[in-house]
């Protein structure tokens, strides 16, 4: 069964203005700073030398670039949520970005 237009339009604004929908960008925001705390934790460790107890050289670099990855994923999560809250007909969020 598909939905028109119009009624599919209408239950996307519905889905946008829940507090549920309202909660994920506060949590979306806590877990892409949590991120960059993480990548630049990493980017210190790397700078200090420190990293050299922990890692090789090609694990701190796979591990600042996954940091690094995931940030920007978050950032997108972020952006899009956004954007639906201030255009509650777009599009619903992109789940290929997380």
């Amino acid at each position: 069964m598909t939905l028109r237009r119009p009624r599919a339009a209408r239950l996307r604004y519905l889905m946008t203005d829940r507090p549920a929908f309202r909660k994920l960008g506060i949590i979306a925001g806590r877990w892409r700073d949590h991120a960059e705390r993480r990548r630049d934790y990493l980017a210190e460790l790397h700078r200090s030398g420190r990293w050299k107890r922990y890692y090789d050289e090609e694990a701190i670099i796979a591990q600042i670039r996954e940091a690094a990855e995931i940030c920007d994923r978050w950032k997108m999560i972020l952006k899009q949520h956004r954007r639906l809250q201030l255009e509650p007909d777009a599009p619903a969020i992109n789940r290929d970005a997380a």
